[in-house]
Formats: structure tokens, sequence, C-alpha cells
């Protein structure tokens, strides 16, 4: 796997914005926009949990959004004709992180999950791509702008093969700990393959008022072994205290 200072290297220079929109995962696709609503939220339905099923009719409502179910948002498995070719060795992932309130601060995690021959989806997204890292954005409010990652590698201990089908899974952990998750199918091409779609500056690029901390850890952050409380607190999880 690359190393994350090669991960979060900036694609391009340009400083280009994205449109205030549902975006979510913009390379190499998206399952679906799962920013959907409906139903009546808890503040006016005191029997709804923010998920509910109604077993009269067979269907889910989602007063606050699809976004916060595992493992892709509430969408299903698409067929075949919404998936992306993405390389073997692994490519290019672009994401538009401010696109729901409350995202100054984020930790993201990638992962894939394998489908194997004769099943209808990856029986679980339990393979990192790469180590979890924060985002900082400009606000807590809805802001454009996007990062990406040019080159994500694959988990050293798989052996993937061209044609496997994967799914790609972004968490984003908001600051008060709900994880959101996106998803995009994949099949696993030759990286040299003509088909792949190109990565470039109008693709994958990183806005500038986005910026990555890295998560750490630490033994003692003093000669004598005493810390502050601040530094004990940053000591453990890191990419910066959220305060």
């Amino acid at each position: 796997m690359l190393g994350v200072t090669c991960l979060l290297a900036v694609a391009a220079a340009t400083v280009l914005q994205l449109a205030r929109a549902h975006t979510v995962i913009t390379y190499p696709g998206w399952r679906g926009n799962t920013l959907h609503t409906n139903g009546t939220p808890p503040a006016l339905n005191p029997s709804s949990r923010g998920m509910d099923y109604n077993a009269d009719n067979n269907t889910w409502s989602y007063p606050w959004g699809m976004q916060w179910m595992y493992p892709c948002g509430g969408l299903p498995m698409g067929d075949a004709n919404n998936r992306t070719k993405w390389p073997v060795s692994g490519g290019a992932v672009s994401i538009q992180p401010g696109w729901f309130p409350g995202h100054r601060k984020a930790l993201f995690y990638i992962n894939i999950g394998i489908q194997e021959p004769g099943q209808l989806a990856p029986p679980n997204m339990s393979h990192p791509i790469v180590p979890v890292f924060q985002i900082t954005g400009p606000n807590n409010s809805e802001y454009s702008g996007q990062f990406c990652l040019p080159q994500t590698g694959m988990p050293a201990n798989l052996s993937l093969e061209v044609g496997t089908n994967i799914t790609l899974q972004v968490v984003e952990a908001a600051q008060h700990g709900a994880a959101l998750y996106s998803c995009v199918d994949l099949t696993l091409v030759d990286d040299n393959d003509p088909e792949l779609e190109e990565v470039t500056r109008e693709n994958c690029f990183n806005s500038s008022d986005i910026g990555f901390r890295l998560v750490y850890t630490s033994q003692a952050l003093t000669a004598t072994g005493s810390t502050s409380a601040r530094a004990r607190r940053c000591s453990r999880c890191c990419l910066g205290c959220w305060s």
C-alpha cells in the first residue's frame, strides 16, 4: 500500500470548485444519491427512530436521509450496467465531503468489499485500502470543493484478479460521531485497460480550502512523562483534536 504522503499529494495546482450539490464520490462513480429523505422526523413523530420500517407495505422511511445506513447509505446493489472499471492494483478516489452540514472536520475510511462468484453482493466491507485520515473544511455549513487520492493501492494481504467485482465504500464520520455511507460498484481491469476513465485535473483535484491531518498514536509527549490535559486528549486518536 502506498504511503499516506503520496496518497494525499495534490493532484493538480489548479483550484476548482464544485457547485453545491449532493455529489459524494465524484470519481470513479457513485451507486446513487444517498441524500434521499422521506417519512416524518422524530421531532414530529415520537415513534420514529430516524430509520423506520413499515411492515404493512414492506418499505423503509428515512426522515434524516438514507446516508446513515450501513453499508451503502440504504442503496442496494445495482445491476451490471451500474459498474465502473477500476485498475486491479488500485486507482483514484475523489470525494466532495461538504454536501451535508456539520463537516468542518471529519474522519474518512475507504474500504472495499469483494463479491465472490455466486454472491449477490459483498458479504462485508472489511478491507481498508488507505489508513484513516481527517479532512478539515472551511466551516460547518454545506461547502463546495473536493479532495482526491490519486492512487490508493490495494490491501497487501489480498490477491485480486482482473474481472473481480468489488464495491468501494467511503465512510465519513462527522464531528458528533455519526457515520455517512456511500459506495460505488467496480469491476477490476488491467491497469492499462483502454476503457479506464482517465484521471485528469478536472476529475481529481484538491480544493485549497480542504486540508488533511493524519491519525497517529504517541507515547510520552514530554521528556518528564507528564502531559497537559489537552495533550492527553490529543495523544490517542489524533488528526488533531476536535476543538
